[in-house]
């Protein structure tokens, strides 16, 4: 112990001799410890960390795939008939997320997001209370009207009240009792702010008497001791008695089971593995960093550990004194990490404005400081070993006959070591940089995409008329006509219009596709479309081109044609090039349990990209006049999202817009109010956030690994004094000397960038899944991360040369 406590004070004495270098290396340590703490934590709370619930490993989202999307939800129908007959699960519960306008007291209203759940919602989930209870099956067959609160809604909207059990609210116009509180955790997945029992649904009656509307979320728990696999061979099977007893209507999907936490985090898991992979590559860059520092400080110890060696010290002394200097410095290096994964981390959620869930939620948690603690081991192991092991076998006459290895063998051992270091250091940050190049061309790639429509300057806000007093379709017609004439006469709007699943919208309707007279063989190979509910104005408030026929006008109300627009795509699929104009579709609803109703085509639009690029289900897409309720593929919704387009900056258009909305009914709030481009942005949170931190970690790379081949090229022009003062002498110019360093520097550049590029185009193939509309060996992104590391690593060589060039010959040959 004495000999441990001698070594530490010996240490901490040397580094206080050296601030420079001690500073020097902390700050680095500290960058690349803290970048990977920040990471962790990223991977950590998003990926790995487990539900807030009771075994949530046991917790599985049930799909029914068809061909082209691949997580369609389950409808009503199939979800009792999978209840009844399956044996591997607890039991499985139904989820259908909708909007609420809240009225209680005085309180202002306010729309929030609730969930109708059937009655083994609590239990399935294992969902805990904070106060009163759960409403059971029971209920939910009587549809009694009780709700359960969340605990952030009990908080804010009743300040915490225990006393609020019992008590009466107003949700969309129908008054309901509180029954429970549910505890924090609750809003981890989604945010939800209240739960109602699932037969109080609008739409309840219709989808439990027809066997279609695959619009629920369905989550169930697997019983002790049985496997997800097994799980979904049980479920296949009854799947496969559907298909036999309904062929019409269950032909078209399949099953498939995954984890709950996958099914959550799937579409940007890779996206994070990507990032942990490149805060490993910069942990390494800084460990080879301070390598590289230890031994150009070598000079400075050389003599020391010389003497040491000749009084009797054994290697393996020598080693753990030098390791234990790589320890002190870790741990300060860490502590220093630690402040920078706090700052990184609170700089994450700044650049997530909440699309990627779990996110906001993440923190420097026991967790964290754990790996902050093993990777500051293992990085003053890292990085202390492999100059350890060098120093610790110079030999000693060259060392005390050479002044500390100027020009001895024990110098130039060095100098190769530091050269070695600096090899990977430029290969892994090539590494970084050709990936950061591939991401940016990707990201490039999806911005570049035709949306079909013009965002810019145009306004959207969501409008739900929850309350009962919009009960029929006529009251709603009443006020969306009233709100579309007072918003196309304010100031600076061009036009507006509705739609009820815009573009990049949280919400959307999926059909089958069908034409009108041509026979169905198989139900399972039919296409499916994006069913949008538009007014006319619409499509001009989007300036979305019209190709062919018209656009929605007067003539079409509930008394005319049934009607409908389609895109471009489903002109190709069906006519080729025929006109699609005054052909029909047929929804076929006489296989869906519900009346069959066809549409007259008017008219075919430009295609739209509906959703992130990388995602969307289907490029067909259909739009219906909300003026028509036939069929149910057009009608006065209660959900719109009414578009504006205006001449100025659209931000400075909301406060009329809310005083035109308060001139109709000053109890509708309106949601998610501003500019539709911040709303496109949001789609691409995922890929902006890598972009972003993997460009930063590869400028750090790239400062890093100019730093280390300068400092070895500075050592080797140091190493070199009286050579380079000898060629002086005898005539050498200026640029030989110059060309002298420089081809030493480029021949590790060389080296390293061959060694990178190559990793490169192997991390192009891996990550392949991830990028977008190129190749894992785009010759553009290859091309810029090399050029431009080369170019850093030049100015970095040049220097030291220039300043070799200014030695004295006469004062180097007296040295």
């Amino acid at each position: 112990m004495r000999a441990l406590i001698s070594h530490l004070r010996h240490t901490i004495r040397l580094l206080l001799k050296s601030p420079g270098f001690t500073i020097t290396a902390i700050l680095i340590l500290g960058l690349g410890i803290g970048a990977n703490t920040a990471i962790f934590s990223l991977i950590n709370g998003v990926l790995l960390k487990p539900l807030p619930y009771p075994q949530a490993d046991r917790l599985v989202r049930i799909y029914q795939p068809t061909q082209e999307v691949p997580r369609m939800n389950m409808a009503f129908s199939d979800y009792r008939d999978f209840r009844v007959g399956q044996h591997t699960l607890e039991d499985l519960t139904l989820i259908l997320e909708d909007d609420f306008q809240i009225i209680t007291g005085d309180a202002e209203p306010e729309r929030l997001q609730g969930a109708y759940v059937t009655g083994n919602f609590f239990s399935v989930m294992g969902r805990p209370f904070l106060l009163g209870r759960p409403f059971g099956e029971t209920e939910e067959k009587t549809a009694a009207n009780v709700v359960v609160l969340t605990d952030v809604l009990w908080r804010k909207r009743f300040h915490g009240d225990p006393k609020v059990l019992g008590k009466n609210i107003t949700l969309n116009g129908r008054t309901f009792e509180i029954i429970g509180i549910t505890p924090p955790q609750a809003n981890e997945l989604q945010r939800i702010d209240l739960y109602i029992p699932f037969t109080l649904a609008p739409n309840y009656k219709d989808v439990s008497s027809r066997r279609s509307g695959h619009m629920f979320d369905c989550v169930g728990r697997l019983k002790d001791g049985i496997t997800i696999e097994q799980a979904q061979a049980d479920f296949e099977v009854i799947n496969r008695n559907l298909v036999t007893q309904y062929p019409d209507t269950s032909a078209p999907f399949g099953i498939r089971l995954v984890p709950l936490l996958n099914s959550v985090v799937s579409d940007y898991s890779t996206t994070l593995w990507l990032l942990g992979g490149a805060v490993l590559c910069l942990l390494l860059i800084t460990c080879a960093n301070t390598a590289n520092l230890l031994l150009a400080r070598a000079r400075e110890r050389a003599k020391e550990i010389m003497v040491r060696a000749a009084l009797g010290a054994s290697r393996e002394r020598l080693v753990i004194q030098l390791l234990s200097e790589s320890l002190i410095l870790a741990l300060l290096g860490g502590g220093a990490g630690l402040l920078t994964a706090c700052w990184g981390v609170s700089l994450i959620k700044v650049l997530d404005p909440g699309k990627i869930t779990r996110l906001q939620a993440i923190s420097i948690d026991g967790s964290a400081l754990l790996f902050v603690f093993v990777v500051t081991l293992l990085t003053a192991l890292l990085f202390g070993l492999f100059p350890a092991l060098v120093l610790s076998r110079a030999n000693l006459a060259s060392a005390l006959r050479d002044e500390g290895g100027r020009t001895g063998t024990a110098g130039r051992e060095r100098q190769r070591s530091q050269s070695l270091l600096v090899i990977g250091q430029v290969a892994l940050a090539s590494v970084l940089l050709i990936g950061a190049g591939l991401l940016l061309r990707s990201f490039l790639a999806l911005q570049s995409v035709p949306l079909g429509f013009n965002s810019h300057h145009v306004l959207v806000a969501d409008v739900y008329l929850a309350s009962t007093k919009y009960a029929d379709g006529e009251k709603r017609k009443v006020f969306f006509d009233s709100l579309l004439d007072k918003v196309r006469r304010l100031p600076s709007v061009i036009d507006a219009g509705l739609n009820n699943g815009v573009p990049f919208g949280e919400n959307f309707d999926l059909e089958t596709l069908i034409l009108a007279g041509r026979p169905v063989n198989d139900v399972s190979r039919l296409p499916w479309m994006v069913h949008q509910v538009v007014s006319p104005g619409y499509f001009r408030a989007l300036e979305i081109k019209l190709l062919k026929g018209r656009f929605f006008d007067e003539r079409d109300q509930e008394n005319g044609e049934s009607v409908v627009i389609i895109n471009q795509s489903i002109a190709q699929r069906l006519f080729g090039g025929l006109d699609p104009v005054g052909q029909q579709l047929d929804d076929r609803g006489d296989l869906f349990n519900r009346p069959r109703h066809l549409t007259t085509i008017v008219g075919v639009v430009a295609n739209v990209q509906h959703r992130d690029p990388e995602i969307q289900d289907t490029p067909f897409q259909a739009y219906f006049p909300y003026t028509q309720t036939a069929g149910g593929f057009g009608e006065y919704r209660e959900y719109e999202t009414l578009v504006v387009h205006t001449s100025g900056d659209p931000l400075a258009l909301v406060p009329a817009l809310r005083k035109a909305v308060d001139t109709i009914d000053p109890d509708l709030p309106l949601t998610n109010v501003g500019p539709y481009d911040d709303q496109i942005a949001k789609s691409f949170t995922a890929k902006r956030l890598s972009l972003i931190i993997v460009s930063l970690f590869s400028g750090v790379a790239l400062l890093l690994a100019s730093i280390g081949l300068y400092a070895v090229l500075s050592y080797s022009v140091s190493l070199r004094v009286r050579e380079i003062g000898v060629r002086m002498a005898l005539g050498a110019e200026a640029t030989n000397i110059l060309k002298l360093v420089t081809y030493q520097g480029l021949r590790i550049i060389c080296v390293g960038l061959i060694i990178g590029v190559g990793a490169g185009i192997i991390l192009g193939q891996i990550i392949g899944s991830v990028l977008y509309g190129i190749s894992g060996t785009d010759p553009t992104a290859l091309l810029t991360g090399t050029l431009a590391l080369a170019v850093a690593a030049l100015l970095a060589c040049l220097i030291p040369a220039f300043r070799a060039t200014r030695i004295d010959p006469i004062s180097a040959l007296r040295q």
